[in-house]
C-alpha cells in the first residue's frame, strides 16, 4: 500500500517538472567540471546557494536532473553517470600525514577514478559527437596529482560532494544536451534480466527491480542512503530466490516510488523531525498541495504563536466539512492525505507508522485532540496547545546527555491522535515518571493528562474534564491535588520555603493516607506563624484548608491507581493555577491605581 501511494504520488510530481522521468532523479550537486572539446579542465567552481532555514542562512548544494543513483554497497567501485563525488570524478584523495594510509588512499583513489573511466568510455565510447567523446578525452588524459595545484579549490570540501560536467564550448551543463540524454535512455537498462514477473505493486508482468532505490535524509540512517526494501542476506530470502525476487516489484514502480520518497525527504516543506521518525506529508492535489502540507505539519509539530489563531479558526471549518482559504488556496476537506513515519535501522529504514485519509478527517481527529488538551494556561505560556515534539519531550530528562524520547512513542500518539484513538499508556506513564522525578506539573504535562484520562478512563472523565480548577467537584484524588497546593502553599507564606513540595509530593500523591495527617499537623504550626505576621492571608488559607477538607468525607486513600495519580497532579496544577491568576489580577489592579 505504501509503496503504490507513493508511485502514484510520483506521477503528480513528473506532471509539476518535480521529478524525473524513468532513469532520472533530483540531486543535490555542489561543484561543477568544465571540460573544453579536448577533455581539458578549464575551471572547477562551487554552484553550491545560500537558503534561509528559520533565523539563519545556510549553504545548501543546489539540485539537478541526473542519471539516478540506484545506491552501493560493498567494496567494488560502482560509479554513476556524468554526476558522482570527486573519487570517481576526479580521483580526489587528502593527504593524512601518515604513509601507509596515504598509499592506500592514493591507490583506492585511483581505483574508483579508473572505474569511472572505463564506465563512461563504455557508453559514450561508440559516439561521435564532439560532446560525448569530450568526456572519453577527459577520463582518458586527466590526473589528479598533476592537476591538483593549478585549480583553487579546497579538495577537502570537495571531497564527497557531488560533481557534473560543463562543456566549455557550448557553455552548458553536458547532462543538459539531448545527444547524451539519448545515450543514457537507451543504455541504462542494458544487462538487466528480461525475465518477467507479477508486479505485487502494479499486478502488471514486467521486469523486476533487482536493487530497490536508497534513500537520503531519514535522520539516524546510513549517510550514504538507506532502503525501504532489501535482501542483503540469505537469512533474509525464500525458495532460493535472490535479492528483489523475494519480493517482486517492477522497475517501474520501484523508479516511481524511489523517486517520490527521495524528494519528500529532500525538500524540507515535506517533512519534519517527529521524535526519532523523520516524518514526511503529502496530499493527493492537484493544486495548491504545499498549503495541505504546510498547514497539516504546523498542526501536528506546532505553529507560531502569531499564526496560531488563524490555524484554529481555519481548522474549525476543515473539521466541519467546509473549504478553508489558507496559503490563498481553498483547502478542501476531501482531498486524499499521507503521513509516513521513517526510523533508522543502520542500512534499512524502519516504518514507524503510516497514516491515509481525507485531509478533513484527519483535521477533525486532530481537532478532537486539541478540545481535550485545552486547559488554563500561565501567562508566560503563548501558544494554545502544545506539538506532538512537545508532549514527546515531556518524557524526556533535561539533565541526560542524549535528550531523546522512547522511539516507540513517536508512532504510539501519532496513531492516536490521527486516528481518535486511546492515547498510549507508554507516554502517560513516562510523563507520570518525570512528574514524580522533577516535582514539577508543567502546562504541557497536566494538558495529556487531561487528555489522557478523558479519553481512556470514561468513567473518570467527569473528574478529568475540566478547563479550569473545578471546585465543586469532590472526588477524592483531584481534591487532595488542590489540598496539597494548599498545604504547600501554607508552608510558603510562613516560612519562605517548600520542603513540604521536596519531601512529601510523591508520597501524598500516591499513599495518601501515610503523609496527609502529618501535612496537616505541620500546617497548624504553620498557620499560627501567619496568624502572627499574615493575619489576613492566615484567615483565606485556613478557609480554603477547611473547605478543601469537607470535601473528604472519608479517610484519606491507602493509595491511588496511577490513572488517579494522574487526577490528583490535575487538581494540583488547577489549584497552583487559581492562584497565579490572582496573583497577576491582583498586579493589573495595583497597577491601574498607579496609572
Amino acid at each position: 500500500m505504501i509503496l503504490g501511494e507513493l508511485a502514484d504520488y510520483y506521477g503528480l510530481l513528473l506532471d509539476r517538472g518535480k521529478v524525473g522521468r524513468e532513469g532520472w532523479a533530483n540531486q543535490r550537486v555542489s561543484y561543477v567540471i568544465t571540460i573544453d572539446y579536448s577533455g581539458k579542465v578549464k575551471s572547477i567552481f562551487s554552484i553550491e546557494k545560500e537558503e534561509q532555514r528559520g533565523k539563519r542562512k545556510v549553504v545548501v548544494p543546489d539540485k539537478r536532473m541526473v542519471p539516478i543513483h540506484s545506491g552501493r554497497s560493498g567494496k567494488n567501485p560502482k560509479p554513476y553517470f556524468l554526476c558522482d563525488s570527486a573519487k570517481y570524478l576526479l580521483g580526489v584523495w587528502i593527504p593524512s600525514g601518515e604513509q601507509a594510509v596515504d598509499k592506500k588512499n592514493k591507490a583506492d583513489a585511483w581505483k574508483y577514478f579508473q572505474a569511472s573511466a572505463e564506465y563512461h568510455i563504455k557508453i559514450l565510447g561508440n559516439s561521435e559527437d564532439r560532446i560525448t567523446q569530450s568526456i572519453c578525452n577527459y577520463f582518458k588524459t586527466w590526473d589528479f596529482e598533476k592537476n591538483k595545484d593549478i585549480f583553487p579549490v579546497n579538495w577537502k570540501e570537495i571531497e564527497k560532494a557531488n560533481l557534473v560536467f560543463r562543456s566549455y564550448e557550448m557553455s552548458k551543463e553536458i547532462l543538459e544536451i539531448e545527444e547524451v540524454k539519448n545515450i543514457w535512455n537507451s543504455s541504462s537498462g542494458e544487462g538487466e534480466e528480461t525475465c518477467l514477473r507479477r508486479c505485487l505493486v502494479s499486478g502488471k508482468l514486467a521486469q523486476v527491480a533487482r536493487l530497490h532505490p536508497q534513500f537520503k535524509g531519514v535522520q539516524g540512517a546510513n549517510s550514504s542512503g538507506a532502503m525501504l526494501v532489501s535482501f542483503n542476506g540469505s537469512a533474509f530470502e525464500s525458495y532460493g530466490k535472490e535479492q528483489g525476487d523475494n519480493a517482486p516489484v517492477c522497475r517501474e514502480v520501484a523508479n516511481a516510488y524511489g523517486q517520490a520518497l527521495n524528494y519528500l525527504l529532500s525538500d524540507d516543506g515535506h517533512h519534519k523531525q517527529i521524535g526519532d521518525a523523520t516524518t514526511v506529508f503529502w496530499a493527493k492535489a492537484k493544486n495548491g498541495e504545499n498549503a495541505y502540507v504546510d498547514f497539516m505539519s504546523q498542526l501536528l509539530d506546532g505553529a507560531d504563536e502569531n499564526e496560531e489563531d488563524k490555524l484554529l479558526l481555519v481548522m474549525s471549518h476543515i473539521a466541519a466539512g467546509e473549504q478553508a482559504g489558507y496559503m490563498e488556496t481553498d483547502l478542501n476537506p476531501d482531498v486524499p492525505f499521507y503521513i509516513l513515519g521513517l526510523s533508522p535501522s543502520v542500512a534499512r529504514i524502519s516504518i514507524r507508522f503510516f497514516y491515509s485519509g481525507t485531509f478533513g478527517k484527519m483535521v477533525s481527529n486532530i481537532q478532537d485532540h486539541y478540545k481535550r488538551m485545552e486547559i488554563e494556561s500561565p501567562v508566560f505560556e503563548k501558544k494554545k496547545f502544545p506539538s506532538i515534539r512537545e508532549l514527546l519531550y515531556e518524557t524526556v530528562n533535561k539533565k541526560s546527555t542524549k535528550k531523546q524520547p522512547q522511539p516507540i512513542l513517536s508512532g504510539a500518539l501519532m496513531r492516536a491522535v490521527l486516528e481518535n484513538r486511546p492515547y498510549p499508556a507508554g507516554l502517560y506513564n513516562n510523563i507520570m515518571l518525570r512528574i514524580h522525578a522533577e516535582r514539577q506539573v508543567s502546562r504541557n504535562r497536566a494538558a495529556f493528562i487531561k487528555a489522557y484520562i478523558i479519553k481512556n478512563f470514561t468513567d473518570k472523565k467527569e473528574a478529568a474534564d475540566t478547563m479550569k480548577l473545578n471546585e465543586d467537584t469532590e472526588y477524592v484524588p483531584y481534591v487532595l491535588g488542590r489540598l496539597f497546593e494548599t498545604l504547600e502553599e501554607i508552608q510558603f507564606q510562613a516560612i519562605d520555603k517548600e520542603t513540604v513540595k521536596e519531601r512529601y509530593f510523591n508520597s501524598a500523591s500516591t499513599t495518601p493516607s501515610v503523609v496527609f495527617p502529618q501535612m496537616l499537623r505541620l500546617a497548624n504550626s504553620h498557620l499560627n506563624v501567619l496568624k502572627r505576621d499574615k493575619k489576613g492571608m492566615q484567615v483565606n488559607l485556613e478557609k480554603q484548608l477547611s473547605g478543601l477538607c469537607n470535601k473528604i468525607h472519608s479517610d484519606f486513600p491507602k493509595y491511588l491507581s496511577l490513572e488517579d495519580q494522574g487526577i490528583f497532579m490535575l487538581g494540583y496544577y488547577h489549584q497552583q493555577q487559581k492562584k497565579f491568576s490572582k496573583n497577576e489580577n491582583k498586579k493589573e489592579t495595583i497597577k491601574e491605581q498607579e496609572d
